[in-house]
């Protein structure tokens, strides 16, 4: 998605204040889509300036797994007419099919032992569609600019709101009043924010919260050409549903995509020295092959070996990710600084919802903003924005952070490392039994369980309760 430096200037008059995002992603263009449509102009403008790192905004990754509330926030942005347009099929409240999960670390044939059936029928989003969706939405207020990789910020004490200069790579700097970091698991602003707040404090354990952290999680990914499994195997399994073939320490999805299988091997490997991890040195994603998924997967049942064995053969089709994540912030404000979406609380992909938390998010801090309390010091008044930005951290961080321990525990589950659930561990010991259909059983009861919380959701009952709190200011 080529999008040049776009000036969408307001009037330079009536400015409220300054809003600078960092990260042009799904938090990030969230949050400017929801300031655009919420800002009431006769209250001031709201001046929002995005800084992207890239030439151009664009996304890596796959599709955004939408569940209820998530699409309540881009139902109020007004996507739902905007994906009919484009034949898009929308969610519905009311069950729908998952992935049927299979138990394939064994050289016999496996078998099922769980049979999702989802809480909620979720939308599988497109990421380049949903960012041309929110860019589509921007007001006249909203300046995009590329090629501006944040380094750090500083902020200014003064007689009335501490203004903040950004420092970006290209030696260039720019002005606000607020900034939020929208940046990602890597984010430069959580860096700033918690390095600095180590030095200036004296307290070091703030710096353990500056960079992220390995997860103990690998990714391989790579396509399977439909037509080719179909020449080879016409009645494979994996034709008609998503399928999670899960063993001990690793597990591997495989969904149908039309003109292709998508197929994503996880391997907990926590181990930070172990061979898997030396070539990434400072590089989150590697190149792999179909030979080194085959070789991972030695040992495990033939129905899974057969699609592996259809991956693209092509080197730059597969590829191998690390995946790293937050540690569960103390906080995610300070001051005028803010953090939203995976730079305040990256997670484990386990459950698909790292987008629609950083979509939350950006809803709600949207509409604080907005909000007409919102505003920078005057003579009559202090600013009341570090409150404004705290109420977003007081309701939003910890239903984030649960959101993310909820998607590492579905982690352990996928690959029997779920604590109270302990299997025989048939990789180390040769004559452990490894876990039961019994066990199995249990465990799928427990993996459909810990999807029930995603039926729920009411963001304007959130919304309300938030305002609430803000009306007491």
């Amino acid at each position: 998605m080529n999008v040049p430096e776009t000036q969408r200037n307001g009037k330079k008059n009536n400015v409220r204040f300054r809003v600078a995002i960092v990260g042009c992603g799904i938090g990030g263009l969230t949050l400017a889509a929801t300031i655009s449509k919420f800002t009431i102009e006769q209250d001031g403008i709201i001046k929002v300036d995005m800084y992207e790192s890239k030439s151009e905004v664009s996304v890596i990754g796959a599709g955004v797994g939408i569940w209820k509330r998530s699409w309540q926030v881009l139902q109020d942005l007004g996507f739902e007419e905007e994906l009919v347009k484009r034949e898009v099929k929308v969610p519905v409240d009311g069950e729908s099919r998952g992935p049927i999960f299979r138990k394939s670390d064994q050289p016999t044939p496996g078998y099922d032992f769980h049979d999702h059936v989802m809480p909620y029928g979720p939308l599988g989003l497109h990421r380049p569609t949903l960012l041309e969706i929110l860019q589509s939405k921007l007001s006249a207020n909203c300046t995009i600019h590329t090629s501006k990789a944040l380094v750090s910020y500083t902020v200014h004490a003064g007689d009335n709101d501490s203004g903040i200069t950004l420092h970006f790579a290209d030696n260039t700097t720019a002005e606000a009043d607020i900034l939020i970091g929208a940046d990602g698991v890597y984010s430069a602003t959580r860096q700033t924010m918690f390095s600095g707040l180590a030095e200036e404090t004296g307290n070091k354990e703030y710096a353990q919260y500056a960079r992220a952290e390995y997860s103990g999680t690998l990714a391989y990914r790579g396509p399977v050409p439909t037509e080719k499994l179909k020449e080879k195997y016409p009645q494979h399994i994996v034709l008609n549903r998503p399928k999670a073939w899960c063993g001990k320490s690793q597990h591997v999805i495989t969904h149908p995509l039309g003109p292709y299988i998508g197929i994503i091997l996880y391997m907990y490997r926590p181990d930070l020295s172990s061979p898997h991890l030396a070539r990434f040195q400072n590089q989150s994603v590697v190149p792999s092959s179909r030979d080194e998924v085959l070789a991972l997967c030695e040992g495990w049942e033939p129905e899974l070996r057969e699609v592996l064995e259809c991956i693209d053969p092509d080197p730059s089709k597969v590829s191998c990710w690390v995946i790293h994540r937050v540690k569960p912030l103390p906080f995610c404000v300070l001051g005028n600084v803010g953090l939203i979406g995976d730079a305040a609380h990256a997670m484990l992909p386990h459950q698909g919802v790292g987008g629609g938390q950083a979509i939350e998010d950006a809803h709600l801090l949207g509409r604080l903003l907005t909000h007409p309390k919102a505003a920078v010091s005057s003579p009559s008044r202090p600013s009341t924005l570090p409150i404004i930005l705290k109420l977003y951290e007081t309701f939003r961080l910890p239903a984030a952070q649960k959101a993310a321990e909820a998607s590492y525990d579905n982690g352990l589950m996928y690959e029997f490392n779920y604590p109270g659930l302990v299997f025989g561990d048939s990789q180390a010991d040769p004559n452990s039994r490894g876990p039961t259909p019994d066990e199995l059983k249990v465990l799928g009861e427990r993996i459909g369980e810990s999807f029930t919380w995603l039926k729920e959701g009411d963001v304007e009952g959130d919304w309300q309760k938030t305002e609430a709190e803000l009306e007491k200011m």
